[in-house]
């Protein structure tokens, strides 16, 4: 009947609209949630945004993590703090005209962590340029920029036509080789071949005819102008010891003379220490009589004694303290240097060559001056524990620092 169908149609109203307010009153409490959420999210600042131009107030080392010592210059690759206020949201920033890749910023309102950008600017400004989104600032920083550093050849005894490591810093930077190059390298006035580069090295060959006392100029360009340097070759007029002297010495147990193979990149001579030593021992390895020359005598300061050495692969340097190997000058016993190449890091060359230079003036004068003539040179192994070693010690030489 007709009532039926009426009484039908009310149930499935009141089903309908039963269901949709139901639905109506979820999403009024979903958009109360959200209401709530969005209330306390407008109270809530995570510091990553700015709200005008950026200002800059100081600069910090980033381990001075408390901000107490303001910089007002930095080195290359060194990490600092830029504090101030709208620095997030970072577009770009410069040192010099240098800029800093945004990869390497972690930006907020009020501090900026980045490393000092590792590349010679063309134009120096001595100024840090800040860009956001809302604005540039500038601030007066200095960033100090390095000559290269040049420490020599790595082995100083290679012979003609190897390939050997010209070692210090910075080549990367001042057009050493490649299509760029700005730079030279020179020996006798011939061109080197540079055969790889990084930042702590320059790999160079050397000449066929190369012959010994030869020096190597390099010639760059500066930041304040062309920049000299020279680097001595396989210098026999200041060895203090000439090959038949120690072939013939009269060596203890565990040292001896060895002709070595120049093909596989050893000396034609040298001694080798190999065995093991008693904590405390003091043996002569070797010991004699050396002329200083008046020049020497003047002037230590000017002087170098290097010396080419190897250790072993299983047999490095290891931190000795004031023990270890010792060098003795004049007759005094006390007069003595403690060579230890492994009081920072662990040293060991492993198996190959390479020169080592110390200052003369520190190494002979510990307790006298040097005087001009004959006086008394000594290499002693001193070790403060037990110690076995397989090292190799050649070319013993005083020479004049280059400039």
């Amino acid at each position: 009947s007709w009532m039926e169908l009426i009484n039908k149609y009310i149930k499935v109203m009141d089903k309908i609209k039963n269901k949709y307010m139901y639905m109506l009153f979820m999403v009024s409490l979903a958009m109360a949630s959200c209401n709530d959420i969005v209330t306390y999210d407008d109270n809530y600042d995570d510091g990553m945004t700015s709200t005008g131009i950026p200002v800059i107030n100081a600069i910090y080392d980033s381990e001075d993590t408390e901000c107490t010592t303001p910089l007002d210059n930095a080195v290359f690759e060194q990490m600092i703090i830029i504090t101030g206020n709208n620095l997030a949201q970072v577009k770009k920033i410069m040192f010099n005209d240098v800029e800093v890749k945004l990869s390497e910023v972690y930006a907020t309102r009020e501090k900026a962590f980045m490393p000092v950008p590792r590349q010679i600017p063309e134009n120096v400004t001595n100024k840090i340029t800040y860009e956001t989104e809302f604005g540039t600032t500038t601030f007066d920083f200095t960033v100090n920029i390095p000559e290269v550093k040049v420490d020599g050849l790595y082995y100083e005894f290679c012979q003609p036509g190897d390939t050997v490591q010209i070692v210090g810093d910075y080549f990367d930077l001042y057009g050493f080789g490649g299509e760029t190059e700005t730079s030279t390298i020179k020996m006798n006035g011939q061109d080197l071949k540079v055969d790889s580069i990084s930042e702590g090295y320059l790999s160079v060959v050397i000449p066929e005819d190369a012959q010994p006392n030869s020096v190597i100029d390099i010639n760059y360009e500066g930041v304040n102008g062309n920049v000299h340097r020279q680097i001595s070759y396989m210098n026999t007029d200041g060895l203090v010891w000439n090959k038949d002297f120690v072939k013939n010495y009269s060596y203890p147990e565990k040292v001896s003379y060895v002709e070595g193979n120049v093909e596989e990149g050893e000396p034609d001579y040298y001694i080798n220490l190999r065995g093991d030593f008693s904590a405390w021992g003091w043996v002569d390895i070797i010991k004699s009589k050396i002329n200083i020359s008046s020049q020497v005598a003047a002037s230590p300061n000017d002087y170098l004694l290097k010396f080419d050495v190897f250790s072993a692969e299983n047999t490095p340097f290891y931190n000795s303290g004031d023990a270890g190997y010792r060098f003795v000058f004049n007759t005094n016993g006390d007069n003595s240097y403690a060579w230890n190449p492994s009081s920072v890091t662990s040293f060991g060359t492993y198996g190959k060559w390479c020169t080592v230079s110390l200052d003369l003036v520190s190494v002979a004068t510990k307790t006298q001056p040097l005087t001009e003539g004959e006086t008394n040179f000594e290499l002693v192994i001193h070790p403060n524990s037990n110690w076995t070693v397989d090292h190799g010690f050649a070319n013993f030489r005083i020479e004049k620092k280059l400039p």
